[in-house]
């Protein structure tokens, strides 16, 4: 099935939808993609809104089987330029993950400053293609195209906690704030680089702050977006992760911080 198709969302009431988390949504352990169950929260915010996201909250609560969720959305606020919305997502009135939206439209005209800049990475075409699955990858890398451009694989030391690549849908569609924000969740953990081996973990919470207009101007369904991902701090059995995701003409996109536990790797 397609993204538009795996996100989308039954009206079963006002405010309220029903989804499903497929099994190819799946990650190692159990449970959804983090990235995939707040592509749901941010299309539940959209419609509820009818704004264009600005930044997305998402708070993990648990990981579900796969099988029907609900979501519900509540406008709390609706102001001139900026409208706030909190959303629930549940099974059997449980809820699996709690979410904050900020809405509103892209203002022309006031004060900007891009200091950030776009990191040399190898073009799509001579970065290095990520094979298919094996046993014990998680089932959701198969939504995706990856070419591995930045940092390095654990290669059982510790090394500098960067990874990132290009990445798009499997089956490409261009880039909107529902797939921007599973982009965000979608790399393979920068932890997983610093530590030198693959660890258990799962996210507790992700932001993700749109900072252009959705979809890009110029991108077309094919182009890959670069993820870049670092990781400068970890403690008390959780890590944090920044995130960078650029279109292909060097716009930043989001950005995006999440903190996760882990599990394993001392």
């Amino acid at each position: 099935m397609s993204f538009d198709a795996d996100t989308q969302l039954e009206p079963i009431g006002p405010g309220r939808w029903r989804a499903h988390l497929r099994p190819h949504w799946s990650v190692v352990g159990g449970g959804p993609h983090g990235g995939f169950v707040a592509a749901l929260a941010a299309r539940a915010a959209e419609l509820a809104d009818e704004r264009p996201l600005r930044t997305l909250t998402t708070h993990y609560l648990e990981g579900p089987e796969p099988g029907p969720v609900e979501v519900a959305a509540t406008v709390e606020r609706a102001g001139r330029s900026t409208s706030s919305v909190s959303l629930r997502i549940e099974r059997d009135g449980r809820p699996m993950a709690l979410a904050l939206a900020t809405l509103g439209a892209w203002r022309e005209g006031q004060a900007e400053w891009q200091d950030a800049r776009m990191p040399a990475a190898p073009a799509p075409d001579d970065a290095l293609r990520l094979g298919a699955m094996v046993d014990g990858t998680s089932a959701f890398v198969g939504n995706f195209e990856m070419r591995a451009a930045l940092g390095a694989p654990p290669r059982g030391v510790p090394g500098e906690g960067l990874t990132g690549g290009w990445i798009r849908m499997a089956r490409p569609g261009v880039p909107d704030a529902p797939r921007i924000v599973t982009y965000a969740d979608s790399w393979f953990p920068a932890a997983f680089a610093r530590l030198g081996t693959v660890v258990g973990a799962p996210t507790l919470d992700l932001t993700v702050h749109i900072r252009a207009p959705l979809p890009p101007p110029g991108m077309g369904p094919e182009d890959f977006v670069l993820g870049v991902f670092r990781t400068r701090w970890g403690a008390g059995g959780v890590w944090e992760e920044d995130g960078e995701l650029w279109s292909p003409d060097g716009v930043l996109l989001a950005q995006s911080r999440q903190l996760a536990l882990v599990r394993g790797g001392a």
